[in-house]
Order: structure tokens, then sequence, then C-alpha cells
């Protein structure tokens, strides 16, 4: 099976290695997307909008994709990105992926509202982003780090708080949205996600906050590929 894991906000092509690295010893091929301004792009300019960056992504997998062969898996921004991409798959015919993984994200359609963490200071955005969790402490302690990765993260959330919602729904599609129980917000918003598939899809909740998907790895990687294997999603 093919995993393409959809970037969250500050992420590059190694962002999710604690997963990949777990999918790759069992023998699945991984590929983590990437976008301009960070990782091995980092001399390209940072996109503005999130069609600008789904577009980038479609463009990056188009040509990789075999029908019901691959998963796209998207956390937080990544999983807003993945119904974009979603969207070009469906308008330019590209094959379908067998399943979806969405984590980190609420699934309801609406306009971002202020206040806008791009627009916060240094110190009130670093602040915001130690509550999200993700960054380990030792990047966090050291300025020249920060000050590399905090325009990057801002853009993507100036991206995202910009953004005009799409509505796009795909029939059959398979989904299994993961959420931490200790994230900011509920399960009705985690539900919403029903939106993009005529399927009824699952939800299923780990410990941990907002990046419960890295501390929850394994056993993250044991349910997508159970759900794979037996070809259904559980209830």
């Amino acid at each position: 099976m093919n995993f393409y894991f959809i970037p969250f906000a500050g992420g590059s092509e190694i962002s999710y290695n604690p997963l990949v690295n777990i999918l790759s010893s069992k023998g699945h091929n991984c590929y983590q997307c990437s976008l301009p301004g960070r990782g091995r792009r980092f001399k390209e300019d940072f996109l503005e909008t999130v069609p600008e960056m789904a577009q980038d992504i479609f463009l990056q997998i188009k040509d990789k994709l075999i029908e019901n062969n691959y998963v796209l898996f998207g956390h937080s921004m990544g999983a807003l990105l993945t119904t974009h991409v979603l969207a070009l798959i469906k308008e330019h015919n590209a094959p379908m992926p067998q399943y979806v993984f969405l984590s980190g994200r609420g699934g309801e359609i609406k306009r971002p509202s202020p206040p806008y963490k791009s627009e916060m200071d240094s110190a009130t955005f670093r602040s915001e982003l130690k509550k999200m969790g993700g960054i380990p402490d030792e990047v966090f302690n050291e300025e020249s780090i920060m000050s590399f990765f905090e325009p990057i993260i801002k853009a993507d959330f100036k991206a995202i708080e910009s953004y005009e919602p799409i509505d796009v729904t795909l029939y059959g599609l398979k989904v299994m949205v993961y959420y931490g129980r200790d994230d900011d917000f509920s399960l009705e918003q985690v539900a919403c996600w029903q939106r993009i598939s005529t399927q009824k899809i699952s939800c299923k909740a780990f410990d941990g906050g907002h990046f419960f998907v890295l501390d929850e790895r394994e056993a993250i990687i044991e349910d997508m590929l159970l759900q794979i294997n037996s070809g259904v999603l559980l209830k």
C-alpha cells in the first residue's frame, strides 16, 4: 500500500517520520508531501492560499496514484488540505484512494474567526504553539531555530485563516477520523467530516492533545493497517 502524507502547519518532508518509519519497516511505501519555504524547498516562496497549496501537493502525487492502492493521511492543516486535494482528484478524474485518514481537525465548513494566530506578536504566538504541542522543548529553547520556523508556521496559519471553504462529496469514499481527547474541538465537529463522503465515516479517539498523532503513533498505525487489511472501517 502507498501512503501519502499531507503536511500540517510548519511541516516538511520529514514531519511524519515517526509514522513513516513504522510503516516503512512493515514494507509500505510512504511519500511525505512538501510545501515551498521549508525543508528541501526552503528557497522557494511560501504559498499564500490553501488552494495553491493543494494544487502543489496534487501535482506532486498525481502521476503516482493507483486506483484503490493508496491512502491519504492529513493531520490538522493537512486534513483541510486533503479535502482540497480530493476535489482536484475528482476534477481531474485521477485514481481514487482506498482510504482517507484525517486527524486533528473538525470537519465543519466555516471561515476562521479572530484572533488570528498569524497576526500575533512573537511571544503570544509561541505561547499558542506551546499549548498545541508537537514542538520539542529543545527547539522552543533555541532562539535561532524558533526564529527560522516561526515565519514558516505563521505563513501556513495565514493561509488557513484566509481560505474560502469548499464543499466536496465523493461517492463511497472510506474515511476514518482520529482525534485527541484533549484537543480543542468537539465530537460533533469531528462528525462533520461526514460531508466529504456518501459512505458513513468512522471516528476514533486517542489520549492526548493536538499532536496525539505523533505520541500515539504505534496505536494509530496498528488501527490504520487493521482498517486497510480488513477492507472495512470499524464502527
